[in-house]
């Protein structure tokens, strides 16, 4: 039997350890995102400029900074052979956000008000040391910018009720709205220790909806001035580092798992040489959206026309000096491909009943093919058979699931871009525990499969026989 490569695969995770941690709110995401393509030469393009691409061009845009696409062009790129090859993924996690108006107390403590986004498992955020992240929006010298902020000290904390004060011991079902306040500080401790109470005279509007004790924290981290501050994007992260468990080590721990593991491996794929050969026409591209957890109806989401507008942007730029047909997009489009990688629910031990008995797939045990015939999963006979030929010539194992049918099942951005763009799409993802909760559970292995079966993906797709995708 050929040996695995565990060090190379425990390698992958120790790179996704580095960014996971630093990527505490979509906008971390996609700058950490544009670091590393700029690293591998791609160019940044902006959406409101002209733009010049060319053959065998690597390049990027990111849209409200929370959303990034890259895509690279076949160095044989022919207008009139062509087609996209996508994986699709998203930035977003369900967290709780600061509030617009955050200031918050009750008796004696200072709290904050919080919003939340998604569908988290709230009782998995008590208890847990907090820190916040996003952007600051200020105006300098009458000009609109932004910046990131990220205070990497715990901060705030949801404490639980001790088990002596409820009523029902056996469960815990908070209430979201009175329940998830962050303490964030105590009016006594900062009496007894001589801590001076900020002054409040001639405060902006804006400082009036915040304690100056957290505007204070950003002006010395960012440097920019209370007064210059217009708006704050913030989000609530867990402070605990991401960690190996196991005897063997054989399982990661981590926040935010769904689904920046998939966002991080199809990075890792668009920016490895080995996706870029001589020999292609086509053009691989990744689309890491914001907003997937809250419907994708954004300007920023995979519901919108970011990505129908910028393919047909590509196409007829690159196909500008060529003769071509009329219909040559279009048929680009019927030839193309989408990868939606999200996370899939491991068989949990302790709850085995939960998952379809002849379904049910493991961490470790290789990529997961996600499938529902009521289309809350894009996946179909043909794409599942593409994918299937890529993973075999890439020696990555394949794992069926599908939900039970007296069982709800989640979404993802499959069914809509497969809508909206009508390429031939599927769902896939690397196998987890714990999805949605603070702290997530995958494995050591499936970070090194993912990233194989993409970077095989662009390598091998435009050469399997289309005939199929325009019946």
């Amino acid at each position: 039997m050929k040996q695995f490569p565990i060090q190379q695969a425990r390698n992958l995770v120790n790179e996704f350890f580095e960014f996971v941690a630093k990527a505490v709110s979509p906008f971390h995401v996609t700058s950490l995102c544009k670091e590393k393509l700029t690293k591998s030469g791609f160019t940044e393009l902006n959406e409101t400029e002209n733009w010049k691409l060319e053959k065998g061009g690597k390049y990027f845009f990111t849209r409200n900074l929370t959303t990034i696409v890259a895509f690279t062009v076949g160095q044989q790129f022919d207008p009139n052979n062509t087609g996209f090859k996508i994986i699709g993924a998203h930035t977003d996690s369900p967290c709780l956000r600061l509030a617009p108006v955050s200031k918050l107390d009750s008796n004696g403590f200072l709290q904050t008000c919080v919003s939340t986004y998604g569908g988290g498992l709230w009782h998995t955020w008590f208890d847990r040391e907090l820190t916040l992240g996003g952007r600051i929006i200020f105006q300098k010298d009458n000009v609109f910018q932004s910046q990131l902020f990220h205070y990497q000290q715990p901060l705030l904390k949801i404490p639980n009720l001790a088990i002596h004060l409820t009523t029902d011991r056996n469960s815990f079902a908070p209430n979201n709205e009175s329940n998830l306040r962050p303490v964030f500080a105590q009016e006594a401790y900062q009496t007894l220790t001589g801590i001076e109470k900020p002054k409040t005279e001639g405060q902006t509007s804006f400082e009036n909806k915040h304690y100056k004790y957290l505007l204070n924290l950003i002006t010395e981290q960012t440097g920019i001035p209370t007064s210059d501050i217009l708006d704050i994007d913030l989000y609530f992260s867990d402070c605990q580092p991401p960690s190996y468990f196991g005897l063997n080590q054989e399982f990661i721990s981590a926040a935010r798992i769904d689904n920046l593991f998939s966002s991080f491996f199809a990075l890792l794929a668009i920016t490895n040489p080995e996706s870029f050969t001589e020999d292609q026409t086509f053009i691989n591209m990744i689309c890491l959206y914001d907003h997937e957890e809250v419907g994708s109806q954004s300007a920023q989401g995979a519901d919108s026309s970011l990505l129908s507008n910028n393919m047909k942007r590509i196409y007829d730029i690159l196909s500008n000096s060529t003769q071509t047909s009329t219909d040559s997009f279009y048929k680009a489009i019927q030839k193309s491909f989408l990868i939606s990688s999200d996370m899939a629910h491991s068989i949990h031990p302790n709850y085995s009943d939960k998952h379809q008995q002849n379904h049910r797939v493991k961490m470790n045990e290789g990529i997961v093919i996600k499938i529902n015939h009521n289309q809350r999963y894009a996946t179909d006979g043909v794409s599942s058979a593409i994918l299937r030929v890529v993973a075999q010539s890439a020696e990555v194992p394949i794992q069926d699931f599908i939900v039970r049918n007296d069982s709800p099942c989640g979404s993802t951005i499959g069914p809509l871009q497969a809508s909206n763009t009508g390429i031939k799409t599927i769902d896939i993802g690397a196998a987890q525990w714990g999805m949605h909760s603070i702290r997530e559970t995958a494995g050591v292995v499936d970070g090194y499969y993912l990233e194989k079966l993409f970077v095989e993906f662009y390598r091998k797709y435009e050469k399997i026989d289309h005939k199929l995708l325009g019946i």
